[in-house]
């Protein structure tokens, strides 16, 4: 397992009963536009499939860096999404780099027809992001307090938007 550089971990209330939910649907239909209204550092969200036929979310944001994730399937479940990307990262001084995060979304029942949603995001490096450190000579420890503060700041910014979006989707039916 490969170093993590950054984690972050925010919960929000859903005010839809659980078995009204379906996590998984949501990550692999979520439209364009609405994955924009979720965070002002969202620029673009699309699906397709892998060569295994596993679905794939694809999100582009600004976090810190430039991001596009290629999110493969892990968990799929209506309670319980987990899914996996080898993400490129571009800098703003023009580099280039991956790192694999893993998204993982979870809901609980908290009673009165309202779900406890819980969005967990985890950043580990790669080879290659080593690789972009020593070349650009860049301290690991610096790496990582930067991209801890930008992570926490973009979770709890887009957290109790995505739990809105997924009740808006559970009312729509």
């Amino acid at each position: 397992m490969s170093e993590l550089l950054a984690e972050s971990e925010y919960k929000a209330t859903i005010n839809t009963p659980i078995e009204a939910l379906d996590l998984t649907t949501w990550v692999f239909t979520l439209a364009d536009d609405e994955y924009k209204r979720c965070s002002k550092a969202h620029i673009a969200a699309g699906a397709s499939t892998d060569t295994a036929g596993k679905r794939v979310s694809i999100n582009v944001e600004k976090v810190g860096n430039l991001i596009i994730s290629h999110y493969n399937e892990d968990v799929s479940k209506k309670d319980h999404c987990r899914v996996v990307s080898i993400s490129d990262v571009l800098t703003p001084q023009g580099g280039r780099t991956t790192s694999r995060i893993t998204w993982e979304l979870k809901v609980t029942a908290m009673g009165g027809g309202r779900c406890e949603f819980l969005n967990r995001v985890a950043v580990h490096a790669t080879p290659e992001f080593y690789k972009f450190l020593a070349e650009n000579k860049v301290d690991i420890e610096q790496a990582k307090a930067a991209m801890v503060k930008d992570l926490e700041a973009h979770n709890a910014e887009e957290t109790p938007l995505f739990a809105k979006s997924i009740e808006k989707m559970a009312r729509r039916g």
